[in-house]
């Protein structure tokens, strides 16, 4: 079993790794207060490079620890919030992975499972005690994929985490989420898949993914002016979502180019609108969304914000696109 979920340490290094390169954050714990002590963001050309590129990032930081968090997409585990009886830990964790072999789509030998206790989730019913428990479960041979380029590069990974998770822990330190009694909605826009979210006393209660994001941006746009994917990386930074009482760019090939990715940001924004519609089909009372926020990778061109918020009515903001998860994920060796 790895350990998903690991104790706190005095400094932490989170590392996001997909086919466009990396991100890096160093984390310290100094005088009981944790700062960001170093943020790189080391593009690839090609994927095998990765190794050599996380050798030169942790140079770069300076770092004094060869091991690393790392994150799995939301599409990649099986996270599933189990109810078990209120006992001592020791016991939870022994009939944990009992319950959770009820759940899992692979045979329990072929997947890596963790456990954490939600220890505010302590409760009484009419049948007795009761505490909420989250699993997290990896496909062995999944992992691996996200493992090998950590080994290659003579690193050792001392946990890993769900990319979604890890952005909502980075939230929580940024006290964007931290009114226990609003509903806030993470968005989690990665290379090939999109977590949402529906958070209330800082903990998911309501996930929902789909299978957009950077990678289908990128060749949208690529199919619609006919360039190459180099070249319309380098283009994002110029293109920006058409809202209300915005002038439009004078450039055809910009216009033609932000128009192709608006497609697929009206798409993430529908199912947006969909995950709330279905979270409150099942509440007994509506429950308003105080706030959208939108990051990683695919929040790649501007007025992401803007458009979200003029499509759905919310107040919607951007956070840290690149370097929220590598955040989040160095944050979790500080918990208690």
């Amino acid at each position: 079993m790895l350990n998903l979920f690991k104790e706190k340490t005095k400094s932490r290094l989170g590392v996001e790794i997909f086919p466009e390169g990396i991100t890096l954050a160093l984390l310290k714990m100094e005088n009981n207060h944790v700062s960001v002590k170093s943020l790189i963001h080391k593009p690839v050309e090609n994927y095998r490079l990765i190794p050599e590129t996380l050798k030169a990032a942790l140079i770069e930081c300076k770092a004094d620890s060869l091991n690393v968090a790392i994150s799995v997409p939301g599409n990649a585990a099986f996270v599933k919030r189990i109810v078990l009886p209120e006992l001592p830990q020791d016991e939870l964790k022994e009939i944990a992975p009992q319950e959770a072999s009820k759940y899992l789509p692979l045979p329990i030998r072929e997947m890596n499972i963790d456990f954490e206790i939600l220890e505010n989730t302590r409760r009484q019913d009419e049948t007795g005690k009761k505490i909420d428990v989250v699993m997290c479960a990896i496909s062995k041979a999944v992992l691996k994929e996200y493992l090998d380029p950590v080994f290659d590069a003579g690193l050792g990974v001392d946990m890993i985490d769900v990319s979604s998770f890890a952005l909502i822990r980075a939230l929580s330190y940024e006290g964007l989420i931290n009114e226990a009694e609003k509903t806030y909605i993470s968005v989690l826009i990665g290379y090939e898949n999109t977590d949402i979210n529906i958070i209330q006393g800082g903990m998911p209660v309501f996930s929902y993914n789909i299978q957009t994001g950077r990678k289908n941006i990128i060749e949208n746009i690529m199919n619609s002016v006919q360039k190459t994917r180099a070249e319309v990386i380098n283009l994002l930074p110029e293109l920006s979502l058409m809202v209300p009482g915005m002038e439009m760019n004078e450039d055809p090939e910009l216009q033609q180019a932000s128009s192709a990715a608006k497609n697929l940001y009206s798409n993430i924004s529908s199912e947006v609108q969909k995950t709330i519609e279905f979270f409150n089909s099942g509440n007994s009372q509506y429950v308003d969304i105080e706030k959208i926020i939108v990051s990683g990778n695919g929040a790649c061109i501007q007025n992401i914000d803007k458009f979200m918020s003029n499509k759905l009515r919310i107040e919607t903001i951007i956070f840290s696109p690149l370097y929220s998860t590598s955040i989040g994920l160095a944050l979790k060796g500080f918990e208690n």
